[in-house]
Formats: C-alpha cells, structure tokens, sequence
C-alpha cells in the first residue's frame, strides 16, 4: 500500500524540523514532540504513579486502571526509544489505549537508560519490574494470574528477554505478549530487505539503529545474547501466545516477521498483524492516522481475549493475520 497520508504528513513536518545532532539533543526533541503530538481521548478509572524497587533503584512506574469492578488482568509495559531515551510520559497515550481497549490494568515501567546503563541493564530492571507486579496483584488491585507483557520497538525487545527470563527463571505464569514492532536480531541485519527498503525517510533510519545499538551494546558479541536478539535465541518453546504488530515502511519489518515465524516453528501461537502504509512509531500516531487507531484497537481487542477469565475466554485468532 502507498504511505498513509496521514503519516506522509508527519514526515513532511520531522523532514522539516531541526535535526538532533547529539543524544542530548536527541532525548529533548522527544520530550518536545511527545508534547505536540495530540492523543486520542479515552476513558479509564485513573493512573497512580509510583516506584518499583529495581535492581540498581528505584523505577518509575504508572499504573492504569480501567473502568469497572477488578481485579483486572495486568499488563506490564516497556516504552520503545532505542534503549536511549523516551519514558513513561512520552508513552502515557498508548498505555491509556491499552488500558481502556483491553480492558486491563497497565503498569509501564521505566528503566535505565543506555549509553548510562548499558546492555543487561535495562533486561535487568525490566525483569525485576515484571517479577514484582506478579507478587503484588493485591496491592495493584490486578489478578496476577492474568498477567501479559507489551512493549513498542526497544521495548518490545525487553517484553520479549522478560518471557525468556519467566521461562528460564521458574518466573511469573505469563498469558501473552504483544509487540509493537519489536527489535529482534541485532546481528544479521543484513538478512532483512526491510532494512534496506526503509533505511531513510520513515522517522526510524538505518543509521539511528546502528547508533542505538552503538549505545546499547558495550561489547560487540553481547549482540548474539538472546536477550538482545531473540532470533538467536536456543529454544523459542514454552513461550506465551503472542500478537506482533509490523508497520509496511519500518526497516524493523521483516525481523519481526521473523520472530512470529521463529515462535510458530517453535510451537507457540503467534499472530503476525502486519501494518499496511504505517510507519515505526505509529502507535503515538493513533490520533493522527485513522488506520493507526484501527490497528491498535485490534491490538487491544486481542489483549482482552487473552486475558479474559478462562471461562470466557473467546477462540484463540487463527491465521497469519487479523481480518
């Protein structure tokens, strides 16, 4: 499909504006332009912010409630930003979403941020977040017995090292994850055509991930960890069923195509929700591109049946896609 024209015009605007020339300059353009960018308006109980203890501190937190009697399922929430910037602020707008859409609790989760705190750091505070909203649903008002990850890009790629880590660990019963174009194989990124297709031009370029990963990563082979590039993981089995949203003009595309593909082998349930005309980035776009919201209410919809008591669960979503 053509670029949706929604989003064309988000280009032409960032194409426009002054570009960030350091890191410094990088992280304040997205406190900016998270400020600017409208928000669909949603309805939900109410957010409490509060600290998690991590393994090297405290970590900000916010936790979104639904409307209605709990205990509501939980999900817990990793904000993209290539490992170097964004925060629970500038991802406010997807977890309300998330929230109202899926009917769910959503505790997103800040964690250290690279180059300050490099690779495992960030799995490392992720983990620690996820292990402590499964010992205090009480507190939360969740059920910790219905209980998923999400995350976007950078944080797709921590959702992911999370259910490896349960898996790994004896940690949290985990019953979904949904990734919003995730990260997932930072070694053979020669391998995807999208990554030549889309190395300029779609916000995301091919240059700003090999800076992310420069950030991200301080020794080279910490590359081929499965928790940085699950592609190379061992064993993908025994993971939860996951929903993986891609976006058509996202050099991210094909990798995580390749991980719906790489569960499925491996005997999980996947759903691969491909983005036709998107961008990276389009789940802070959902105000702007009609077709955005579509996918994340989708994204939300699949969420809510997740997680819904085992009773009333509805059928699991078959196929490659989500009609």
């Amino acid at each position: 499909m053509p670029l949706d024209p929604h989003l064309k015009e988000v280009l032409l605007q960032m194409a426009a504006a002054p570009q960030p020339g350091s890191l410094e300059e990088l992280r304040a353009a997205v406190i900016a332009n998270s400020a600017r960018m409208p928000k669909r308006t949603v309805t939900i109980a109410g957010t409490r912010d509060l600290t998690l203890p991590g393994p090297a501190g405290d970590l900000p937190a916010r936790l979104y409630t639904p409307q209605g009697e709990g205990p509501f399922p939980l999900t817990v929430f990793f904000h993209g930003g290539g490992f170097v910037a964004y925060s629970i602020e500038t991802h406010d707008g997807v977890c309300r979403e998330l929230c109202a859409g899926a009917n769910t609790a959503v505790l997103s989760v800040e964690y250290r941020l690279a180059p300050e705190h490099r690779f495992p750091a960030p799995v490392e505070d992720a983990y620690a977040a996820l292990v402590w909203a499964a010992a205090h649903g009480e507190e939360l008002g969740v059920d910790p017995t219905r209980l998923a990850v999400a995350g976007d890009s950078a944080g797709a790629n921590l959702a992911i090292a999370c259910t490896l880590r349960a898996r790994d660990e004896g940690g949290p019963a985990l019953r979904a994850q949904l990734l919003i174009y995730p990260a997932a194989d930072f070694v053979n990124v020669d391998r995807y055509p999208s990554r030549r297709e889309n190395a300029t031009g779609y916000f995301l370029t091919e240059e700003r991930m090999k800076f992310f990963g420069q950030m991200y990563l301080a020794n080279p082979e910490d590359a081929a960890h499965p928790h940085v590039s699950p592609l190379h993981a061992a064993d993908l089995r025994g993971l939860p069923p996951a929903l993986i949203l891609t976006a058509e003009f996202d050099p991210l595309r094909d990798e995580g195509m390749a991980y719906a593909e790489a569960l499925k082998a491996a005997g999980g349930r996947a759903t691969h929700q491909p983005g036709p005309g998107m961008i990276h980035g389009f789940a802070n776009m959902t105000a702007l591109s009609p077709a955005a919201a579509a996918l994340m209410d989708q994204a939300a919809a699949w969420l809510r049946t997740e997680l819904a008591p085992t009773g009333e669960r509805l059928p699991a979503l078959k196929g490659e896609r989500l009609e």
